[in-house]
């Protein structure tokens, strides 16, 4: 009697979450980061210091031919991204322009997606920058901006508002400081997105955004973990802490996204506000996070003991066509309750 009684209480539980209103689902999106690996035009740009190495007068022989090889390949990939559909929405990281995004697009008509982008030139001393596609047939843009790094330089943070199905969402794209540089330039930058989060969470504490990013720090370190304020278990959040979607790669260990040392790490992450696991407007579909790993876009070595990664396209000044990145990409799928 006991197990009928609770067996109905979860049975009329879940159908009032089913019926009702704002909990209907409208429909779904993808979405999905990748930091491409040196997508560079041909051209040397006077303005920018460091983006010499990729033209064709240098070692890595940086040509139109393995540029559009190059372009090919993460084009097979994003394709393939979304169960064969490509992203609703993709960020990007280490884009030297809008040019090569806009030949990326144009290797991305296969897809049907009607993609748009979201760009501005960053002061990174390398010329690399952030980004945004997005597919105008489903989902719009409402605005758009930068926050900048003021003590050092580097590459912006983009923020980007949009709508789907009437609801709105905002994705921050971030790419931090390597681990060339010390921890306090990853904190640094944390801190100034942070600053953000905190006037979203304020004006409205049910917003929905989620923060995609090569942030060069795992979930443990002390940028993403404390400074940025987000913990790997969504039923123990605290107020204002942020869902992390990637702890559980983090915690398996072999799961990551780069390979550094023969060793799996989880440099790439997907981060969701508490308003998008609430069941109200966007919301984080569970369990949809994943790396986006094929067969192909791996590298397996002759040499004994060395694990597979992802196959870059460049070691040093040495080319490889068939290479994509040396990073994986994430991507999740968002639900959009009906009204």
């Amino acid at each position: 009697m006991i197990y009928r009684i609770l067996n109905t209480a979860i049975l009329i539980t879940v159908l009032n979450l089913v019926l009702m209103p704002g909990r209907t689902v409208a429909g779904e999106l993808g979405l999905a980061f990748w930091n491409v690996e040196n997508l560079f035009d041909t051209v040397d740009d006077p303005k920018t210091e460091g983006d010499e190495e990729f033209t064709p007068g240098e070692p890595k022989a940086w040509t139109e031919t393995r540029l559009e090889l190059k372009l090919t390949n993460l084009a097979r990939v994003i394709s393939d991204m979304n169960s064969g559909r490509g992203p609703d929405v993709l960020g990007l990281c280490e884009i030297e322009n809008r040019t090569v995004l806009e030949r990326l697009v144009g290797s991305l008509k296969k897809t049907g997606r009607d993609y748009r982008i979201v760009h501005e030139e960053s002061p990174s001393y390398r010329g690399i920058d952030c980004a945004l596609l997005y597919d105008a047939k489903t989902v719009t843009l409402d605005q758009s901006r930068i926050h900048r790094v003021e003590k050092f330089p580097t590459r912006d943070i983009l923020e980007a508002r949009f709508t789907s199905g009437g609801k709105p969402f905002f994705v921050f794209v971030n790419h931090w400081p390597s681990r060339r540089n010390p921890d306090a330039n990853r904190i640094e930058v944390a801190s100034v997105l942070r600053r953000r989060i905190d006037q979203l969470l304020k004006s409205a504490p049910a917003v929905d955004f989620a923060v995609i990013g090569d942030l060069n720090d795992t979930p443990s370190d002390p940028s993403v973990g404390k400074t940025l304020r987000t913990w790997g278990n969504a039923a123990e959040l605290r107020p204002g802490v942020l869902f992390n979607s990637m702890w559980k790669f983090h915690q398996e260990g072999d799961a990551g996204t780069y390979v550094y040392q023969n060793k799996w790490d989880v440099l790439d992450h997907i981060i969701l506000s508490p308003g998008m696991l609430d069941g109200q407007g966007v919301n984080w579909v569970a369990d949809s996070t994943r790396r986006v790993k094929a067969d192909y876009q791996m590298f397996v070595s002759k040499t004994p003991g060395t694990i597979p990664k992802p196959s870059r396209s460049y070691l040093g000044p040495r080319f490889f066509g068939n290479g994509y990145s040396d990073h994986l990409p994430v991507e999740c799928r968002l639900s959009v309750a009906a009204d």
